[in-house]
Formats: structure tokens, sequence, C-alpha cells
């Protein structure tokens, strides 16, 4: 297919006016997909590639505040990677404090290959 709106033009027309069930709908969407996008040269190729099994997603990791570790014990790791990483020279000015803590959230909260 040479565009999006092609493509979904396709799907549409694969589709419609088909009363299926879920499990069969489900399966002739991933058919018709196959078709569609030019990724299978037939129906019996498409069936083929749908009916092979797919691979496990990969575990997701919680976010703050859900579950795992909680609000507060996230909070209390944070804070002892601050402290270890605040410029205590940047920090002793009233006026410095402010981007000494941000330095030390970067730091701690930002993954390593966005800081170079």
């Amino acid at each position: 297919m040479a565009s999006r709106q092609e493509y979904n033009t396709c799907i549409s027309k694969g589709l419609r006016g088909k009363t299926l069930g879920k499990e069969e709908r489900q399966q002739e969407f991933c058919i018709v997909a196959k078709l569609c996008s030019g990724k299978a040269k037939d129906r019996a190729e498409a069936k083929m590639i749908c009916s092979q099994p797919k691979q496990p997603k990969p575990p997701k990791n919680p976010g703050p505040g859900k579950k795992g570790i909680s609000c507060e014990e996230n909070m209390l790791k944070i804070a002892e990677c601050i402290v270890g990483h605040i410029d205590m020279d940047m920090a002793s000015n009233i006026n410095s404090i402010g981007p000494a803590v941000a330095n030390a959230l970067i730091e701690c909260r930002c993954p390593k290959e966005t800081l170079s």
C-alpha cells in the first residue's frame, strides 16, 4: 500500500458486511491486514502468518504510585540519590539551591544516554 489512507480503505472493505465473533473478527482482521499491507501474497499465506503464535510482550516496569514501590518509598530513594549527587558548593549559596537540586534530580532520574 502506498499510503495510510489506502491501507485503511482496504481494511474497511475487507471487513465490511461480515458478522463475526470476537476471535473470528480478530483472525479476519489479521488476514486482511496482511493482504492490505502486502506482507502476504494471498489469503492462504496470510492465514498461515496469522496462525503463528505471537512472542510474549516484555513486562512493563510499574511507575511511582503503581503496584510495586509506594510513592513514599520512591521519594525516599530519590532523596537518598539527591543527597549523594548534590553539589554542596553550589547549594551553599541561597540563590543556587534550586539549580543544585535540579541538577541532582537530573542525575538521579534521567537516563544516562540522554545526558550526553
